[in-house]
């Protein structure tokens, strides 16, 4: 993404601005940055965690990969302040990998599975979203989930309200920006400036959010231009 040409990059960089002045994006008030990262070093910055993950920065982006043997998505963190309310902005590219996360958590939080506390992912058609804390990742279904128990039929009808699912087309082939914003109990999300997801549900209003991960599932996705604020 780093690649442009000058004369296109100060066109774009100005149709960007514009768009941006107009965006209903900018109506909020998340205006704190907490992190920033546009990747323009050899390698992560020391704020970044990694675990089982062979991501690396390369040509100007972090390139999520996932080792090939391992068993759990390629996972890269970021620790937060504890908060309620963020909202968190990332450009991507699929190249090679149809799939990525990005995950809420609260390290703290023992009434889910690691603390996991709401999550959007990203395919190459959709992009759904999740209340994880009252929803999946609830720590007595996950645990059900994990053995092997079938759910019974109000649990799978329950678990359908924790989450949103939506059709949304991207070119496989070209850069989308991404924006995930929680407020309160809603999470909405945008894709090239379009909502493109809203779920509103009580876990997601969780007050202490502490934990910020991307994870990229299989071989390879590229990130670029990646920010955390709050209000």
């Amino acid at each position: 993404m780093k690649t442009t040409s000058p004369v296109t990059a100060t066109v774009f960089g100005l149709f960007s601005l514009a768009t941006c002045l107009t965006s209903p994006l900018q109506a909020g008030s998340f205006k704190t940055v907490l992190f920033e990262d546009d990747f323009s070093g050899t390698e992560l910055k020391k704020e970044w965690g990694s675990w089982k993950s062979e991501s690396v920065v390369r040509d100007g982006v972090l390139v999520g990969i996932t080792p090939k043997d391992a068993d759990h998505p390629s996972v890269n963190s970021i620790k937060l302040p504890p908060l309620s309310d963020l909202e968190i902005a990332v450009s991507f590219k699929f190249a090679g990998s149809k799939r990525f996360n990005i995950m809420i958590r609260d390290l703290d939080y023992k009434g889910s599975h690691a603390g996991h506390i709401c999550h959007v992912g990203v395919n190459h058609d959709s992009v759904v979203l999740y209340d994880g804390k009252t929803g999946i990742f609830l720590k007595e279904i996950r645990d059900k989930r994990q053995a092997g128990t079938k759910l019974d039929q109000a649990t799978q009808d329950m678990l359908k309200t924790k989450q949103s699912w939506n059709k949304v087309e991207m070119d496989p082939e070209k850069w989308h920006d991404l924006v995930i914003r929680i407020e309160g109990d809603v999470m909405k999300t945008w894709i090239d400036g379009k909502l493109s997801g809203t779920l509103k549900s009580e876990g997601i209003a969780h007050p202490t959010k502490s934990n910020m991960n991307i994870t990229t599932v299989d071989r390879e996705v590229l990130y670029d231009n990646f920010s955390i604020r709050k209000p």
